[in-house]
């Protein structure tokens, strides 16, 4: 090996480190983790999706190219590109921007955060974007058991209508799977989130 080509591989090597350190503590996408879909509901409530008892609600994990988990990240959801729509009231510690129809959470000492987000309408085409300090983590999909989003705000009886149908004839439907289970059906879980929504949830005003 030439001195010449020795030279070179060091100064490579030497901005490779320098990249791996101007890296550490941005996010990224590759080593963090987000939830698939971000089911809403009325109430905020975390609901619970089907083999993860334990972490119900919409979860994101924040780590950086080191794998290290960052905190005091802000991580959102934005449902602008989804046809969906956002309710200006959300769960405490949730942020709203009422013009872009974004909400936003911090992440706590394990680079985690949890969402319940209240929204209605929904979309299957992966056209939530989660980021997280701008960096994009990915597109999701999104649900609702405020399934068509009426000017009335609330889980109402046309979605009690659609919901019933998906889940006495057609459980196949993949926009009321609230509990996200991997048989793609809409069952007991599912009725369960539905009925509580519909039954308690009040009615909320949507964003502009």
């Amino acid at each position: 090996m030439t001195g010449l080509v020795r030279k070179a591989l060091t100064i490579a090597a030497g901005f490779a480190v320098v990249a791996s350190v101007a890296s550490a503590g941005v996010p990224d996408a590759a080593f963090s983790t987000i939830d698939q879909v971000a089911v809403g509901t009325n109430l905020g409530t975390l609901t619970t999706q089907s083999g993860f008892p334990l972490n119900p609600g919409y979860d994101v994990t924040v780590r950086d190219v080191t794998n290290q988990p960052l905190p005091g990240v802000i991580v959102s959801l934005n449902y602008s590109a989804s046809g969906m729509k956002v309710y200006s009231t959300q769960n405490a510690g949730t942020t709203i921007n009422l013009t872009s129809c974004v909400i936003s959470r911090t992440t706590n000492g394990a680079g985690q955060v949890v969402f319940g987000p209240r929204t209605a309408k929904f979309n299957d085409a992966n056209t939530v974007e989660v980021s997280a300090n701008g960096v994009v983590l990915g597109n999701v999909k999104g649900r609702s058991t405020d399934i068509f989003g009426e000017a009335a705000g609330t889980t109402g009886l046309n979605d009690l209508s659609d919901f019933s149908n998906a889940f006495l004839l057609v459980p196949s439907t993949v926009h009321t799977n609230y509990d996200v289970s991997p048989d793609g059906l809409t069952g007991l879980n599912d009725l369960s989130i539905f009925s509580l929504e519909f039954l308690t949830g009040p009615a909320l005003t949507f964003c502009p």
